[in-house]
């Protein structure tokens, strides 16, 4: 542990294990992940028809793209996992309700049901994604690695920076959604940043058109350390790179621009490109590159199919979600996780349970942060487990030349949940309300944020 200097989390959006790795399979003599057989199966619509609709391997142009994007708050989690959208106490999750719940979503009522989800049972073949597949046969990956929270993008961001969503479990889409807190952001729950700050560590999130996390009430002082993307490949350079760096992709298409963040229905061969860009930016300079550990993971399923069960999960502290309840003491589904570096084997697979707050625990091992954020991070399994005692010599290099093919850019009939939060959450910021007393430096670091994002 003590040769590895820099720790990089990029985090996409919205892809399952399944969809993405379910068909991987890997060389090594006895390493085999929790993927899918192909007889894999979701009922039409349980308890009714249980006519089994089962998974496909998939690949060719019609892979890479799904819209409209799948159903992913709370209560269209619940369904595919329960079958039910409110379960019974108690209930365990069986996986059965995708097919459900994307037909009901679709709304075409003109169509089977079976016919109206089968496109949610659609798994990718390796081919298609083969920078993914380079890095899951080169490094490590973790096939029980679950999303934080049974729910949308903003709580599982949340708990990978703070171990907790501070009982919020909704993506909000309008500015007013913030209105009934402290301007800015009612997120105010301690993260990871500071436990860096504390230990006299440094930090930066490196971000394409706007920065999610600053939505975190507490960094907004911290305006320096959130840079543009293109900064990111500057410090490796310069051997500048942060101790722990956050990689946000880009959310909206712009002429020449891509979106890259595999949020549906955007290109999946654009996040493809950008985790190229990540690596070889790093493999790039060796002795960055001999000090790193790159994480790649997804921040939730996004509603596509999975056929593992999650688990119970650690309450991370006493708050609730409203109205429902929730406690925060299940985890989402099941998604990509990818751990790579030199000092890691080649082509392992862990099946350790792992959650987003496991990248927090990880860093207060490998670093010796002085204290837990949370109850869940405290009880979290550590990825350390995985290191060599040496770095090895050999790994892939030029990941970037597998992608070879540029697609159009594509967008939605309208902007996702997503991309609405992140436009109410730039309304809010650039425009303090008049009634508040808002300080000064608070409204100049919100639009030093601002001035560097790009508009859609």
């Amino acid at each position: 542990m003590e040769g590895i200097h820099h720790i990089v989390v990029l985090m996409l959006e919205n892809q399952s294990f399944d969809r993405i790795l379910g068909y991987l399979r890997l060389d090594a003599a006895g390493e085999k992940l929790e993927g899918l057989a192909g007889g894999e199966s979701n009922p039409v619509a349980p308890p009714g028809d249980m006519t089994p609709v089962p998974v496909s391997k998939i690949s060719g142009p019609a892979a890479y793209t799904i819209d409209p994007s799948p159903g992913h708050d709370f209560e269209d989690v619940n369904l595919q996992l329960f079958g039910d959208r409110v379960p019974p106490a108690a209930s365990v999750p069986r996986n059965n309700g995708f097919v459900l719940s994307y037909a009901s979503q679709l709304g075409d009522h003109r169509r089977p049901l079976g016919d109206r989800g089968r496109e949610i049972m659609a798994c990718l073949d390796p081919t298609a994604l083969p920078v993914t597949s380079a890095l899951a046969r080169g490094f490590v990956i973790c096939d029980h690695w679950f999303a934080s929270v049974p729910g949308p993008t903003w709580p599982n961001r949340f708990f990978v920076h703070a171990a907790t969503a501070g009982g919020h479990l909704v993506t909000p889409e309008i500015a007013g959604q913030f209105a009934a807190q402290f301007w800015g952001s009612p997120y105010r729950m301690r993260t990871i940043f500071e436990n860096l700050m504390d230990a006299g560590h440094t930090w930066k999130v490196y971000f394409d058109d706007y920065a999610q996390a600053f939505a975190l009430r507490s960094l907004h002082p911290y305006v320096d350390r959130f840079q543009k993307f293109e900064q990111f490949a500057v410090d490796v350079a310069a051997g500048a790179l942060p101790t722990y760096a956050f990689i946000e992709p880009r959310s909206f298409s712009a002429p020449g621009y891509p979106a890259n963040d595999q949020h549906p229905p955007h290109h999946l061969l654009e996040g493809e490109k950008l985790i190229a860009n990540v690596y070889d930016t790093l493999r790039s300079d060796d002795a960055t590159w001999r000090q790193c550990l790159l994480v790649v993971l997804h921040d939730e399923h996004g509603g596509f199919y999975d056929h593992v069960p999650p688990p119970a999960a650690v309450r991370p502290d006493r708050t609730a979600a409203s109205p429902s309840g929730f406690a925060f003491d299940r985890l989402g589904v099941r998604v990509p996780a990818l751990i790579v570096s030199p000092w890691v084997p080649e082509g392992h697979v862990d099946h350790t349970v792992y959650d987003h707050t496991s990248v927090s625990a990880t860093l207060k091992k490998i670093l010796g942060l002085p204290a837990f954020l949370t109850a869940r991070d405290r009880a979290a399994n550590t990825f350390d487990t995985n290191f060599l005692a040496a770095p090895r010599a050999e790994a892939p290099t030029n990941l970037s030349a597998l992608v070879t093919s540029t697609p159009a850019a594509v967008e939605g009939r309208e902007f996702s949940a997503h991309q609405r939060s992140l436009l109410a959450l730039a309304e809010l910021l650039s425009s303090p309300p008049a009634h508040e007393n808002v300080p000064d430096d608070a409204v100049n670091h919100a639009r030093a944020v601002l001035d560097t994002s790009q508009a859609p």
